[in-house]
């Protein structure tokens, strides 16, 4: 049995468009994968292999986290490194006046310098960078310490004047001070006030930093301690010089009681300047310790970028050449479907 059928214009004109969604998916495709240099679909093309994929991305992800977090831990250790600069040049500098003046002279000098230099303390321990207090500890929001000089008085200075009030009976600056001998006032410096510059007591009255530091995952495999807190040991002890020289009213006092408290403020001057070195050595190898992290995490984020490419690239010359294919292909339809649509009876009727 013979069926009969008839050709229609329509389905001609319409042939040649029946590919060309195809071949416009098919440009877009090889377009992106020219302008990105990796396959467009990379599940598609690598099928069970895009799990290897994925895990060298996470790999790489991770390094460069960790290169991230080693900026910050060293922009915070650049701004500790400076301000304990200052902190010991200031503290051999108070020491070497001392130093160099008779005993009899000492106490004039010590005066007038810590009370200027106990507010750069505290200005050196306020610290910031990146909007956090390098010497805050854990709580690196809040500035460790309150200025010791102002109004009203600190709670530190409360603190030092009830602790010389209970301990001599009259507060700092009476004129009974003139009466206080060298016995008493090493007796004082060495109980009362040193109690007021134990680490509790520095932490109730002087600073609000925490005495856990931050410690930083550098690496895979390597974590260091990369801040210092305000409660460290040559902190307190420089407070303690500083607040000697200037909070007890030395003036008033005898030549030979001044000559004891001057040498308690060299002698904790001195501790202070050797600790603070012991200090700055340990942040210097943390960044050190940065330092080669980072150039072997550059290595290895390397090796891991040349294994990714090997997955995902695409060679350029082959999808340049599909993109000229598809582009011809493209053209041939729209020229034949052009053709088409200019078929029709009307121009073969005389």
């Amino acid at each position: 049995m013979m069926t009969t059928g008839f050709i229609s214009s329509l389905n001609l004109w319409n042939a040649p468009r029946t590919g060309v969604s195809r071949l416009q998916s098919e440009l877009a495709t090889a377009t992106k994968e020219i302008a990105t240099g990796r396959f467009a679909d990379i599940g598609a093309t690598l099928g069970g292999g895009v799990a290897g994929a994925f895990g060298l991305r996470g790999q790489s992800a991770v390094l460069a986290a960790l290169t991230q977090s080693n900026a910050a831990a060293s922009s915070r250790l650049e701004a500790s490194q400076s301000a304990l600069k200052e902190i010991q040049t200031a503290a051999e500098a108070t020491l070497n006046e001392l130093l160099a003046l008779p005993a009899d002279q000492r106490a004039k000098t010590a005066g007038e310098s810590g009370r200027s230099r106990l507010a750069a303390l505290a200005g050196a321990l306020n610290t910031s960078a990146g909007g956090q207090f390098v010497f805050g500890g854990t709580k690196s929001g809040t500035a460790p310490l309150t200025p010791y000089e102002g109004s009203p008085p600190s709670a530190a200075k409360q603190a030092v004047d009830a602790a010389f009030t209970a301990f001599f009976t009259f507060a700092p600056g009476s004129p009974a001070t003139s009466a206080i001998t060298p016995t008493q006032i090493e007796g004082f410096i060495d109980g009362l006030l040193a109690d007021t510059f134990s680490e509790a007591n520095w932490s109730g009255t002087w600073s609000a930093a925490s005495n856990r530091t931050i410690d930083s995952k550098i690496s895979l495999t390597e974590t260091v301690t990369t801040s210092v807190s305000a409660n460290a040991e040559p902190f307190r002890q420089l407070g303690m010089a500083y607040v000697i020289a200037a909070g007890l009213g030395l003036s008033d006092l005898r030549a030979d009681t001044q000559q004891a408290a001057t040498s308690k403020v060299m002698d904790l001057l001195g501790q202070a300047t050797r600790s603070l070195t012991t200090m700055r050595a340990d942040l210097g190898r943390a960044q050190s310790q940065i330092g080669d992290a980072n150039a072997r995490m550059a290595k290895q984020t390397a090796l891991l970028t040349g294994q990714i490419r090997d997955l995902e690239s695409v060679d350029p010359a082959e999808a340049k050449s599909r993109v000229d294919a598809i582009t011809t292909q493209m053209q041939m339809s729209y020229g034949l479907t052009a053709q088409l649509r200019s078929l029709s009876l009307i121009n073969f009727i005389s």
